[in-house]
């Protein structure tokens, strides 16, 4: 199992910088170029074989056309050759000139003319018989006339035909001449003098066919002694040094391609053939052509990607690399948060996830810390009024003992309502001055509330009443020490002190669901909801704005302080009628005195 994961160990080592590169170098750089070379050579090797078999299309083509010229001549030649009446004619001697040209124009004139064609320039016929007139279309073989091209060829050949080339010397007409020449000997009847035919072609027919192809090929004719005949894009002629062969080779060095085609195997085109070089500049654009747009596809194939990667990996390190060092701070105690556009991904939802970590540790910090705060607030208040009871104690024997004088003098003189108010405020002051627990019972607490109630009953006389109603089963909880007796205060004070008559407090402490609930009512004049708002928010204040209702606010710091948030302090009004104070303990954090 260890050897089996030791590649993705490895794998987990690589930063991720790295691994955005090798994913881009391996998966993305080197196969589109791998790809694109590929292509590249296969578009390449397909050109070059494409354009190899429109080369070889065209050398045939042009190769065909000369043929049948050729093919045309050869034709036209053996017609004449089996012509009788033209051998008649020709193997007759003439007495005198006047009787051959009278013979000439009743027959001979328009014997030749009639198989001119587009593809003949000229149709000759040459003779010995030297009876005969040269001119137009005849002529006498003698020293006067030039001879006949390749007459001794023509006796050497088989089948009595031959194609030659030569150069024309005539005056109004020089050049290059191609003819097809040929025997007249069929009729031996007629074979008194020696008869030729010679059909030149029309060498710019020949220049036309391969100047058609100039646009990839320049061609060249070459007859059977290797010489240059016709070349397409100018009139070249004469011997050729080297052999076609050796002619390749150096063609080769300047072109990619070339190529030579026979134009047959008959004995009178014997050694003629056609070569084709190709032209480079019509192969090199095409290349060029399919090079750039490979390049071009390339560099979009490489540059889109490379960009995307880019972003992609920007993003994702950025914001990892923000996520890494927030965590370091948090190593090191520095809580902050990390103030950059999230995204929606799982990156985002990392950071997202941080921020609220973040903010609940600063949440639970302020907590702690106001919880810390309000703990030595409270624990000061304790302090203040233990100071204040043990200020009050400086000489509680010269209180007491002063109670008691007006409590004998009050007996003397039979103030029986007087005893009973002096008796209730001694228990009372006693108690005040006593040190006991913070959490006393309930009853206690109750009876400690009732010895002020009858000292405030003593004050108002008939004009204030007071009640309790009290639940039996919940008498003996603890509750905290002093707190029912600041509510009723601040009831008598400020809730009853502008109402003539009719003075009414009501205490009430019950078990309600899982809670213990304890309430003081008065009918007094009430507040309204302003008001009321105000004094919630001056209580629970930590820096109450001036020193009124010191109780209230008492009561609900020590019920922060032993509760922790579970108690709830309550305080409403009804303007004019009546203000009800208490507070609600879960019967879970009560206890009874045991």
């Amino acid at each position: 199992m260890r050897h089996k994961f030791w590649m993705f160990r490895k794998v987990n080592d690589i930063p991720l910088r790295s691994k955005f590169l090798l994913i881009y170098i391996l998966s993305i750089l080197l196969p589109v170029i791998t790809i694109n070379l590929f292509f590249y050579q296969r578009t390449s090797a397909d050109i070059k074989i494409r354009e190899q078999e429109n080369l070889r299309k065209s050398i045939e083509r042009a190769a065909g056309e000369l043929l049948g010229m050729i093919d045309e001549s050869v034709a036209l030649s053996r017609i004449i050759a089996a012509d009788d009446s033209l051998y008649e004619v020709l193997d007759r001697s003439y007495p005198s000139p006047v009787d051959y040209y009278n013979e000439y124009h009743a027959f001979l004139r328009d014997k030749l003319t009639r198989y001119m064609s587009a593809n003949i320039l000229e149709v000759r016929i040459y003779t010995d018989n030297d009876t005969i007139q040269t001119g137009s279309n005849y002529i006498v073989m003698n020293d006067k006339t030039a001879p006949l091209p390749g007459l001794k060829q023509l006796e050497s050949t088989i089948g009595g035909i031959l194609v030659v080339d030569y150069s024309e010397p005539s005056v109004f007409n020089p050049g290059r001449r191609i003819s097809v020449i040929g025997k007249m000997d069929i009729y031996s009847s007629y074979a008194t003098y020696a008869k030729y035919s010679k059909i030149d072609l029309d060498v710019n027919r020949v220049y036309s066919i391969l100047n058609r192809e100039t646009d990839s090929l320049q061609l060249r004719l070459v007859d059977s002694n290797n010489r240059i005949v016709v070349s397409s894009g100018e009139r070249t002629e004469g011997d050729l040094s080297q052999t076609s062969e050796n002619l390749i080779s150096r063609e080769s060095e300047d072109s990619a391609y070339t190529l030579e085609k026979s134009l047959g195997n008959l004995a009178y085109l014997q050694g003629w053939k056609l070569i084709g070089v190709a032209d480079t500049r019509h192969l090199d654009r095409l290349l060029n052509e399919a090079r750039n747009s490979i390049l071009g596809l390339l560099a979009i194939c490489t540059v889109v990607p490379s960009l995307l990667i880019y972003i992609i990996l920007r993003s994702y390190h950025y914001r990892i690399r923000k996520l890494s060092r927030h965590m370091e701070k948090v190593r090191n105690e520095r809580f902050d948060l990390i103030e950059i556009q999230e995204g929606s991904d799982e990156i985002g939802g990392l950071i997202r996830t941080f921020n609220m970590m973040i903010g609940k540790i600063h949440t639970l910090i302020n907590d702690v810390y106001k919880l810390e705060i309000r703990q030595k607030d409270l624990e000061l208040d304790q302090v203040r009024t233990e100071l204040s009871m043990l200020q009050s104690q400086m000489n509680p024997h010269f209180l007491f003992n002063t109670l008691n004088a007006l409590l004998v003098v009050s007996t003397k003189n039979g103030y029986t309502e007087v005893i009973e108010i002096i008796k209730s405020l001694s228990v009372l002051m006693r108690q005040l001055l006593s040190h006991s627990d913070n959490l006393i019972p309930l009853h206690e607490e109750l009876q400690f509330t009732n010895l002020y109630l009858q000292i405030e009953k003593f004050r108002f006389g008939e004009l204030f009443d007071y009640t309790f109603d009290v639940d039996p089963d919940v008498a003996s909880l603890l509750i905290p020490r002093m707190s029912i007796q600041p509510l009723v205060e601040n009831a008598c004070k400020h809730g009853l002190q502008a109402r003539k008559d009719g003075r009414q407090i009501k205490v009430t402490a019950k078990r309600i669901a899982s809670e213990l609930d304890i309430q003081v009512i008065d009918n007094g004049i009430g507040m309204d909801a302003g008001r009321l708002t105000e004094l919630l928010r001056d209580v629970r204040s930590e820096r109450p704005r001036n020193g009124e209702h010191v109780g209230l606010r008492n009561v609900y710091r020590r019920l922060e302080l032993f509760y922790e948030g579970d108690a709830i302090f309550n305080l409403s009004s009804v303007p004019g009628n009546e203000t009800m104070a208490g507070y609600r303990i879960p019967l879970s954090r009560l206890k009874p005195r045991k």
